[in-house]
This record gives C-alpha cells, sequence and structure tokens, in this order.
C-alpha cells in the first residue's frame, strides 16, 4: 500500500503520461558523434506528436539511455514510426540493439 504524501495523487486525478525509455549501446569513441546526430535530430523530435519532453543521459562508456515522456499513448503510438527512424541512425554507432521499455506513468512532477 503506498503511504499518502503530497506527491501522491489517487488514480482519478492523476495525470496520466506516456513513456519510452531507450537504452543504447555504442562505440564509446563516437560520442561526439552521437551527441552531434541528437543535436541533428532535434527538431524531429520536438515535432513529435505530444512529445512532453525527452533527456538522453550518459549511464556508463559507451551506453546512453533516453526518456522521452508524451501526453498521450495515442500520441505516442502515432510517433513510434518516426522515432523508428531516429533510432535507425543510431546503428552506425550501436554496438548491440536497442533495448526500450515503454508504460504509463505512476508518477509525475
Amino acid at each position: 500500500m503506498l503511504a499518502l504524501n503530497k506527491y501522491y495523487m489517487p488514480t482519478s486525478r492523476r495525470i496520466t503520461m506516456y513513456c519510452r525509455v531507450t537504452h543504447i549501446q555504442f562505440d564509446a569513441s563516437k560520442e561526439n558523434e552521437i551527441a552531434e546526430l541528437l543535436e541533428s535530430k532535434r527538431d524531429t523530435m520536438m515535432a513529435l506528436p505530444g512529445i512532453q519532453s525527452l533527456c538522453t543521459i550518459v549511464t556508463g562508456e559507451g551506453e546512453i539511455t533516453s526518456f522521452a515522456v508524451y501526453d498521450t499513448k495515442e500520441n505516442f503510438d502515432a510517433a513510434t514510426p518516426e522515432v523508428g527512424k531516429i533510432l535507425a541512425a543510431f546503428a552506425a554507432f550501436a554496438t548491440a540493439p536497442p533495448v526500450g521499455k515503454e508504460g504509463s506513468t505512476l508518477f509525475y512532477m
């Protein structure tokens, strides 16, 4: 049972968003190229339907993890083909297939 506190909202009042977390392993010597690729895709990513935020962090040598937050699952689904194209651009740098997970939010600030 979740302890109720000032940050918890009951399901009926909770803002439900939909998120994707993607983990990519890449050739660590190509980190600058990855940053340039991300920057070159900025306008495309900002135009994704319902995108609320996107953050990509370095989680280890040759590892990045991206967190994308969408306003609804419907917009997440609509953005999926374009996201696939963006991920395909990483193929030249990847050392393993990307690993992604998705789901609706339980908590969001």
